[in-house]
């Protein structure tokens, strides 16, 4: 599969105090990322929501590639910048846009290290381990390479030029590739339990209300200082009273008849929530929608609004493309 995921944002930080500045934007502390890797972090506003769940790619010393949402591009760069502009003149730090001069692919499935080696040479795709990021030269350009996936599967992500990327899109296609459109890609991206903000992660959810509290460094890493970011007081005091009242939750629908986002979700005929994503699970055969519930009502009879009826539901373990994920509470 090869999707065009050139709708998310992404910008360089580099400077040798690169990584305190990230560190004092994000909720994750960049400072645990070791060279060459890439992984989720998450950005919280004051209050503890989520603003966005970028991707970082430490790529070098002093050099990282930030991969925001398709929503929060400015307001994610913003805030970087005024973290670096907080340091001043000393903080080293400089910051590069690249949404409007590169294009973002995405090459994803069991063969994609077999056909990338068909377009672009063996060489780059067998020198990346799942979970690493590196700079080379494509075309004469620049370019990042990571092998990472957020469907779920092994694969890469390259930013490159437009003219780069055309070649490697028209390669990916010749190959045998199935190009993958915005919502196909949205959907095993959701069962894969990859989410994006604000539509999915809506506020006030925080990142344990998303499942995504493994990302959010309270505690600084063994050897360095202390650091404050936005939203760590609410985070700290929700850890303290045992967590979020409302968590994410995927449900499975009876019928073949998805909802929309939006739809009531209903525990024994009451009204207990809403869909934020809803979807139809080709894999699972059958309609998926994902909510934020209180634990309390999982134990009830669930149900869904789906063309002015309702349709019963059953809430999952754990997103469907996970391990176990398919198993029903």
């Amino acid at each position: 599969m090869v999707a065009d995921r050139s709708h998310l944002g992404r910008f360089y930080v580099t400077g040798e105090r690169a990584a305190g500045v990230l560190a004092g934007a994000l909720a994750t502390d960049a400072r645990r990322l070791p060279r060459g890797r890439v992984a989720r972090a998450v950005a919280c506003r004051e209050d503890g929501s989520v603003l966005d769940v970028p991707w970082l790619w430490h790529l070098d010393e002093g050099r990282w590639l930030v991969i925001s949402g398709p929503r929060t591009q400015e307001r994610l760069l913003s805030r970087v910048t005024a973290q670096a502009s907080a340091g001043g003149a000393a903080a080293g730090v400089a910051l590069h846009d690249r949404l409007a001069v590169t294009v973002l692919l995405s090459l994803q499935g069991p063969r994609s290290e077999e056909l990338l080696a068909e377009i672009v040479g063996p060489t780059i795709p067998r020198a990346l381990e799942p979970g690493a990021c590196r700079e080379l030269l494509l075309g004469n350009y620049r370019a990042a390479v990571a092998r990472a996936s957020a469907v779920g599967e092994d694969g890469y992500w390259m930013l490159v030029s437009p003219d780069v990327g055309e070649q490697v899109w028209n390669g990916a296609l010749t190959s045998g590739m199935v190009p993958l459109g915005l919502a196909a890609h949205d959907a095993l991206r959701l069962e894969a339990g990859v989410l994006e903000a604000p539509l999915e992660v809506p506020r006030p959810a925080t990142p344990e209300a998303a499942g995504l509290g493994a990302l959010v460094d309270l505690d600084p890493p063994a050897g360095l200082g202390p650091r404050d970011f936005p939203g760590r007081a609410e985070l700290a005091a929700e850890r303290l009273r045992g967590g979020p009242e409302r968590r994410a939750t995927w449900l499975r629908l009876a019928g073949r008849k998805p909802a929309r986002p939006g739809a009531p979700v209903l525990a024994s005929g009451e009204v207990v929530g809403a869909c934020v994503a809803a979807w139809y699970s080709a894999a699972l055969a059958a309609p998926l929608a994902l909510a934020y519930l209180a634990p309390p009502v999982l134990g009830g009879s669930l149900a869904v609004e789906v063309g002015g009826g309702a349709a019963p539901a059953e809430a999952l373990q754990s997103p469907p493309a996970s391990p176990g994920g398919a198993a029903a509470l």
